[in-house]
C-alpha cells in the first residue's frame, strides 16, 4: 500500500488548513499546516496533549520574548537571548512542558533576530494560526478514519498476544521434541521491551478519556491486561533462564509433558485473545465464553509428583523442575485472573 489511511488524512488537513490560509491573506498562515502537521501524525489523545503544550509553549515563549526583548535591551543581545532562553528552560520544567518548551524557544530565538520590527503583529499571528492549525488536526483525528488512543492500545495488545502465543508454543514444542534451541533471553527482552512500549501509550488514553478516567472501564482493562502481560512476560523470562536438560529420565519427561500441555493450552486461549482485539471495533471485546480448560496431563502431575522415584534425582535438577512448574502455574493463574477481571470491568 503506497499510502495509508492516516498519511492521506494528514496530508488533506494540512492542505485545507494551508488553503483556507492563502484564502484569508493574513500574514504568517503557514504555521497553520506546520501545527497540523506537529498534531496530526498520532492517536487523538496524544494529539490533545501535544497540542496544549505547543499552544503553552507559544504563550510562554511570546511573554518572555518581550519581557527579555524589553528588559534586557543595555544586555548584549547574545547574553540576553541566552537569559531568556534558560528563564524558558526553567518555566518549562517547572509546567511540565516535554514539548512545548522547545516551541518557546523558536519563538524567542526568530522573535528577535528576525520579527523584532513587527512583534506587535508577529506574536498574535503566529498564536491565531497555530491554534487554528491545532484545531483542524484534532478534528481531522475525530472526523476522518478516527484514530483513538483506545483502539490503538487494544490493537497492540492483540498484536502482543501474539509473540506470546507463539512463544509459549515454541516453548512447549521444545519440550515435546526434546529439542536443544528454544526461545531464548532476546525474545525474552523483546517482549518485555513491548510491553514497556505499550505503557508509554497510557497516559494518552488518560488524556482521551478526560476527567475520571481511571474510573472508565476502558482503562480498567488495559490495567487488567497489562498485569496479565508482565506476569506472562516475567514466565518467559524464568522459563528461558531455568532450560530444560536433555536426555532425562522417563519421570522427568512425563513432567515435561504435562508442562508442555498447559504452555500448549496457554497458547491456544493467548490465540482467542488475540482474535478478541484485532481490527477495529465499537464497543470492548468480550472474554473468551468458556473457563480455561486445564489438559488432564498437567492435572496429573500431583501423581507423578509423589512417586518415590523422585527422591533419586539430583536436588539441582529437581529444583530446576520446580521452579518451572511454579512458573506455569503463575501463568495459569495470571490468565485465570484477567479472565475474571476482564468480565467485570464490561459495562453490563
Amino acid at each position: 500500500m503506497l499510502i495509508s489511511r492516516a498519511e492521506l488524512r494528514l496530508a488533506v488537513a494540512a492542505g485545507l488548513s494551508n488553503g483556507f490560509a492563502a484564502m484569508t491573506g493574513l500574514a504568517y498562515g503557514f504555521y497553520s499546516p506546520l501545527a497540523v502537521v506537529s498534531v496530526g501524525t498520532g492517536s487523538y489523545g496524544g494529539a490533545i496533549e501535544l497540542g496544549r503544550q505547543r499552544l503553552l509553549g507559544t504563550v510562554l515563549g511570546s511573554v518572555l520574548l518581550l519581557v527579555g526583548y524589553w528588559g534586557l535591551r543595555d544586555v548584549p543581545m547574545p547574553i540576553a537571548i541566552a537569559i531568556t532562553l534558560a528563564a524558558l528552560r526553567l518555566l518549562g520544567g517547572w509546567l511540565k512542558l516535554l514539548v512545548g518548551y522547545k516551541v518557546g524557544g523558536l519563538i524567542v530565538v526568530m522573535g528577535w533576530l528576525s520579527h523584532s520590527a513587527n512583534l506587535g503583529t508577529w506574536i498574535p499571528l503566529r498564536f491565531f494560526w497555530t491554534a487554528f492549525g491545532v484545531l483542524v488536526g484534532l478534528l481531522s483525528l475525530r472526523l476522518f478514519w478516527p484514530t483513538r488512543s483506545l483502539d490503538t492500545v487494544l490493537r497492540q495488545y492483540g498484536e502482543l498476544f501474539g509473540d506470546l502465543r507463539r512463544t509459549y508454543q515454541d516453548l512447549a514444542q521444545r519440550l515435546l521434541n526434546s529439542e536443544a534451541q528454544g526461545p531464548g533471553i532476546e525474545d525474552y527482552k523483546r517482549l518485555r521491551a513491548r510491553l514497556i512500549s505499550l505503557r508509554a501509550l497510557r497516559p494518552a488514553l488518560s488524556v482521551e478519556l478526560g476527567e475520571g478516567a481511571n474510573r472508565h472501564p476502558s482503562v480498567q482493562l488495559v490495567q487488567c491486561l497489562d498485569d496479565a502481560c508482565s506476569r506472562l512476560v516475567m514466565m518467559v523470562g524464568g522459563m528461558v533462564r531455568r532450560a530444560p536438560t536433555l536426555n532425562d529420565s522417563t519421570l522427568i519427561e512425563r513432567l515435561h509433558q504435562g508442562e508442555a500441555a498447559l504452555l500448549q493450552v496457554l497458547g491456544q486461549r493467548l490465540e482467542q485473545w488475540e482474535q478478541r482485539f484485532s481490527g477495529r471495533r465499537r464497543t470492548l471485546p468480550q472474554p473468551p465464553s468458556s473457563a480455561l480448560a486445564l489438559p488432564q496431563a498437567w492435572l496429573d502431575l500431583n501423581r507423578e509428583l509423589a512417586d518415590p522415584n523422585l527422591n533419586r534425582i539430583p536436588l539441582e535438577r529437581l529444583e530446576r523442575i520446580a521452579a518451572r512448574l511454579l512458573l506455569c502455574r503463575q501463568a495459569e493463574q495470571a490468565m485465570q485472573d484477567a479472565e475474571r477481571t476482564w468480565s467485570s470491568v464490561l459495562p453490563r
